[in-house]
């Protein structure tokens, strides 16, 4: 192209830059003025199951959560909001931006539940919150209780090891449980281990690690004399 004819080689560089920069903010004046006009006549954009007052919102600037998992129906309900919560506000956001980011960290049932209410449903993110603790928690996964752990029991011929792996694991899901109530559980559940359980009624535990150190010690000498007669037996 003839460079005499290319008006933009006649253009100072200052002025072109503040064209440029004009048109930008000339682009920008003009979005905002569509979004205020259609807000408008059909109030801001975001689930009619929220008022026009709560999908009121200005996101940060590159707003994103990190590695949240979705609610599934299935954890419970309150645990799981109080973690969104707090990976919000990590990120600098409010009580409307909870509100209308919910849905996207919603899985299928958590969908069809609030997709499936009225409009106007909702005018706070404390409102949105309680119905859905309310709707979820009847139907969650429920965490165990005394009476799941005094069923595991020992299995003849279980090494203890895996006993007290499995006691372990059914307390850890019971997250309301004296430590008398779980010693004696553990206690109740030995049936194959005779000397672990003469030793826990004779010298009983006050806390749930010591009852496990007791235990691991049994464990060992179970473990080092299975590889004596192993070696005996070897050797014959």
């Amino acid at each position: 192209m003839n460079q005499d004819r290319d008006l933009r080689h006649n253009i100072p560089p200052k002025d072109a830059r503040e064209r440029i920069n004009r048109r930008i903010t000339e682009r920008v004046v003009h979005e905002n003025m569509r979004r205020i006009e259609y807000d408008a006549a059909h109030g801001p954009p975001g689930l009619r199951q929220f008022s026009s007052h709560l999908r009121q919102v200005v996101w940060p600037r590159n707003f994103k959560l990190e590695k949240l998992k979705k609610y599934d129906g299935k954890e419970n309900p309150e645990n799981w909001i109080t973690l969104y919560e707090i990976a919000v506000r990590s990120v600098a956001g409010d009580e409307h931006i909870m509100a209308n980011y919910f849905p996207v960290v919603l899985d299928q049932a958590g969908h069809q539940w609030l997709l499936g209410l009225p409009e106007d449903s909702f005018d706070s993110w404390e409102e949105l919150r309680q119905a859905f603790i309310d709707n979820f928690i009847a139907t969650c996964k429920q965490p165990g209780n005394k009476y799941d752990l005094e069923r595991i029991r020992d299995r003849k011929n279980e090494p203890l090891r895996d006993n007290i792996r499995r006691f372990s694991n059914m307390r850890l899901k019971i997250p309301k449980i004296s430590h008398d109530e779980a010693i004696s559980a553990f206690i109740k559940g030995l049936r194959f281990h005779e000397a672990l359980r003469s030793e826990l009624l004779r010298k009983r535990p006050t806390t749930v690690a010591k009852l496990l150190a007791t235990a691991k010690n049994y464990a060992d000498a179970d473990d080092a004399e299975k590889l004596i007669r192993e070696d005996v037996r070897g050797a014959e």
